[in-house]
């Protein structure tokens, strides 16, 4: 049995990093694509509680994710742009 990927979901925030970064990226490195914001663990209990990102697969022993679908995720946990005042 075949399973087909989703499309990938729209994005606003992170839109532009979807072509600078590779296309899967492995949860054990997920804290340094994001400067330690997200962990490793908390995306495997994210996953564990079916609130991770939509889209996982394995290679081999690791787990990775579609950029995509991961930056997705990012998205939904809140993130937002800093306006710096102009002095």
């Amino acid at each position: 049995m075949t399973k087909t990927m989703p499309e990938p979901p729209q994005l606003t925030v992170l839109q532009p990093l979807v072509d600078k970064l590779p296309p899967f990226i492995a949860r054990k490195a997920v804290k340094y694509f994001t400067g330690g914001a997200i962990s490793a663990k908390k995306l495997a209990n994210d996953d564990y509680r079916a609130v991770g990102p939509a889209v996982r697969m394995k290679i081999g022993d690791t787990v990775v994710y579609p950029t995509p679908f991961l930056l997705a995720y990012l998205e939904n946990q809140g993130i937002s742009i800093i306006e710096v005042p102009k002095l």
